[in-house]
């Protein structure tokens, strides 16, 4: 199939406007196809439609928290590879045994490591992550 390599589909599900749209933007700057949304409530639709390959939630958003939304993603990905990282402050081991029974595959802690999410990009997706064919889809903040 010529050899190309797809980007890496991101979506970042925080309520908070500004920290959405910080990780998305560095994630595009990673080489990633990224988006984000800031109502949970959005967030299977938005990964749907985007066909995301990782989806980064904020676990302590109102209404539906991060962990709630683990759930209902790994019920509707049952049999699909769709990566979980949890983006939070709380980090303490057993913030990260809850992330992990709630589905997740990561447990990031605020403020973001950049080097870690790069190095968890390549290892997840290897040469994907660093491909440079990436185009923003813009965001959906409903």
């Amino acid at each position: 199939m010529g050899g190309k390599t797809r980007a890496v589909r991101a979506l970042v599900v925080d309520d908070k406007q500004d920290v959405a749209e910080s990780l998305s933007r560095l994630l595009l700057a990673m080489g990633c196809a990224a988006t984000f949304v800031t109502n949970p409530a959005v967030a299977l639709d938005a990964a749907q439609a985007l066909e995301a390959d990782i989806v980064f939630l904020d676990l302590g958003m109102p209404n539906l928290n991060g962990y709630e939304l683990a759930k209902v993603f790994r019920k509707s990905y049952r049999d699909a590879p769709l990566r979980l990282v949890a983006v939070t402050a709380y980090g303490t081991p057993e913030d990260r045994a809850l992330s992990r029974a709630s589905g997740f595959d990561a447990h990031v802690q605020k403020p973001v490591d950049i080097a870690m999410v790069e190095a968890m990009l390549a290892t997840l997706f290897g040469s994907i992550a660093q491909s440079p064919a990436w185009r923003t889809t813009g965001a959906r903040n409903t």
